[in-house]
């Protein structure tokens, strides 16, 4: 008992003599065990502390840690170096940290004399609160460098100083003991929020957090302040009110939280620091990227960056993306975002980006894909040339008259139409076709003509007109001698031979029986395009005529038939006159014989009954393609 009244007679005295302030900002909060690396103290400024049972003050190579105590009756710490160096400390329970006497707990022994350099608190040492200089065995509490445990109750603080006496870069372990848990929830703390309703600033609750950061039986009296000058200070009246809004330009913004404990005193001093995160401004519109399906698949390749240049505008923080195909991944920041977002492959749908400013609040915006087909597709077609108009050397065409083809229904006025001779020029568009109206393509050239079909957003498409300039078809007029037809060649495709004018009549088709010509006729050759192709458009069905005559007027009527079947002269061949209408009389002018139309070699001297007439001198009357005939003929059966 004399020995405690000694203890605090000197602890007294040492109060009234020596003092000192500490830095906050010096001190290490801990809440948990922790590893120490053999690192030097990064000050040096503290000269004047002391412990309770000595008049030598702790070195100044001095390392500051402060814990509270959240719940639990007892509390321990323990210094292990990781090497036989001797340590120093010294503690104090809930300190003025600015007005700070000789510790109640600390240790200035020495190492000689002891197996393990260990130095703190232990709940094996019932009696001995401190170890004076140079103090070595046996004159040591039961565990040298070890003082009495703390009796402790929620809200308590501790600070504690470890001495590195020997200035020896040597690392050591700090643990603790007791059944106290320590307060993780005091050592500092950031509160961080977004500006959802995007006006720039938020408001923060101080009274909630109050609660948040006391002890769990809120033992502490806090308040805030802006500056921790005036939090340091007891008096200081200019506490912050509650809400308290902290604007986006002033984030991140720190207030100074108070800690009094009940009897009054300064806990401690502890940073707030506020951040109020900016949310992505956007444009009032709906976002939306379009391109052009100038191949017709339906699906094109997207840059889908592009759209971020827009919203960048908007923003002073350039906004980071992420982009997605659907929505619950965009908001559930998913990893499988697309990865490709400059060579996106899409047909027209909605995706969703991801937009945050700094990584933090993130907000989900639909941005719709839109591949643009104009509404029709491009096509191609021959344009016919019975619709040109026929110079001395060339094919003169409109190319303009396509145009409503190639549109449909679509309406004219929503197009720009442009023709070029080259794809290339078409696509870039360049040297267009400046008289699309009279084109000219000289004989026996054939061309692709390209027209660039361009929206107001400046998609286009390119179709084609296939020209193939040739000289049209004539044909001069026949004369042939004696009895050899006129045989019809074939033309080209889009022609053919008719008996009457514009496709009248019968067609004439070649190497066919119509194709073998006898006697003067004139013979009509007519060219349509629907003979090319009878789909083609109004544009495209365009018609051309000519005509030219065959004379063959020399060829004689046969005299006579010998029907022996031996070959030779057994019918009656009028093949070359073209007969319509035929008849065969006997001497008393009755008909024996009769032929309508196509009428060529089918009589050898029989009745229209099939018998045999005799021999004799017959007559005749034939209408024909070269006007009618009349005469005789001889039927003479030859006997061997």
């Amino acid at each position: 008992m004399k020995k405690i009244f000694t203890q605090l007679l000197f602890i007294l005295s040492l109060n009234f003599l020596y003092s000192q302030s500490i830095d906050p900002s010096h001190v290490i909060n801990l809440c948990s065990n922790q590893s120490v690396q053999g690192t030097t103290p990064t000050t040096n400024i503290y000269n004047n502390l002391y412990t309770s049972c000595s008049f030598l003050a702790l070195s100044s190579d001095i390392t500051l840690y402060y814990v509270e105590i959240e719940s639990g009756s007892t509390f321990t710490f323990t210094v292990t170096p990781n090497a036989m160096v001797d340590f120093d400390f010294a503690s104090w329970l809930n300190p003025n940290l600015f007005n700070l006497g000789p510790s109640d707990r600390g240790s200035q022994n020495t190492i000689i004399g002891i197996t393990t350099p260990d130095i703190g608190l232990s709940m094996l040492e019932p009696i001995e609160l401190c170890e004076g200089a140079g103090v070595s065995p046996p004159n040591t509490g039961n565990v040298p460098g070890m003082v009495r445990w703390y009796d402790v109750v929620p809200g308590d603080g501790i600070l504690i100083a470890i001495d590195h006496w020997e200035s020896s870069v040597v690392s050591y372990d700090l643990s603790f003991g007791g059944d106290a848990v320590l307060n993780c929830s005091v050592i500092g703390k950031i509160y961080e929020v977004c500006d959802w309703d995007k006006d720039g600033k938020e408001s923060f609750d101080l009274e909630h957090i109050k609660d948040e950061i006391n002890n769990i039986n809120k033992t502490f009296t806090i308040d805030f302040f802006e500056n921790e000058s005036d939090a340091k200070t007891l008096t200081s009246s200019n506490i912050l009110s509650s809400p308290y809004d902290v604007s986006t330009d002033d984030s991140p913004k720190t207030i100074y939280a108070r800690f009094r404990r009940a009897n009054g005193l300064l806990a401690r001093v502890t940073e707030i620091t506020f951040i109020v995160n900016p949310v992505a401004e956007i444009p009032d519109y709906d976002l939306e990227l379009e391109v052009c399906d100038f191949d017709q698949t339906k699906d094109e390749y997207f840059n889908l960056t592009e759209i971020e240049s827009e919203i960048n505008a908007l923003n002073k923080t350039k906004p980071e993306y992420k982009y997605y195909e659907n929505q619950e991944d965009a908001l559930e920041d998913n990893e499988n975002y697309i990865s490709n977002p400059n060579n996106y492959l899409s047909r027209t749908k909605t995706i969703y980006i991801q937009i945050s400013v700094n990584g933090k609040c993130p907000i989900v915006v639909p941005l719709k894909l839109k591949v643009d087909t104009l509404g029709f597709p491009p096509s191609t077609i021959d344009y016919s040339e019975f619709c040109a108009i026929e110079t001395a050397d060339s094919l003169v065409y409109d190319l303009e008259k396509s145009i409503e083809y190639f549109i449909g229904e679509e309406n004219i006025n929503d197009y720009e139409f442009t023709f070029f001779s080259d794809r290339n020029d078409a696509i870039s568009k360049s040297n267009p076709i400046t008289t699309p109206n009279a084109y000219k393509v000289p004989f026996n050239h054939s061309e692709t003509v390209y027209l660039r079909i361009e929206n107001e957003r400046q998609c286009f498409i390119l179709s084609e007109l296939n020209l193939d300039s040739k000289k049209r078809i004539t044909l001069q007029d026949n004369y042939n001698i004696g009895c050899e037809p006129y045989i019809l060649q074939p033309l080209p495709l889009g022609y053919n031979y008719f008996t009457e004018p514009n496709g009248n009549g019968k067609r004439l088709k070649p190497y066919g029986e119509d194709a073998i010509i006898y006697g003067q006729r004139t013979i009509y050759i007519y060219g349509n395009s629907l003979f090319v192709d009878s789909e083609y458009p109004d544009f495209n069905q365009c018609t051309y005529e000519t005509q030219f005559t065959v004379y063959n007027n020399d060829c004689p009527v046969p005299k006579g038939i010998s029907p022996n079947n031996d070959g030779m002269n057994d019918h009656w061949d009028l093949t070359p006159f073209g007969i319509t209408k035929l008849n065969i009389y006997n001497r008393s002018g009755s008909v024996v014989f009769s032929y309508g139309e196509g009428y060529t070699n089918q009589w050898h001297g029989q009745t229209n009954n099939g018998s045999i007439l005799p021999s004799g001198t017959y007559f005749y009357s034939f209408e024909s393609i070269n006007g009618p005939k009349t005469g005789w003929v001889e039927v003479i059966y030859e006997v061997e």
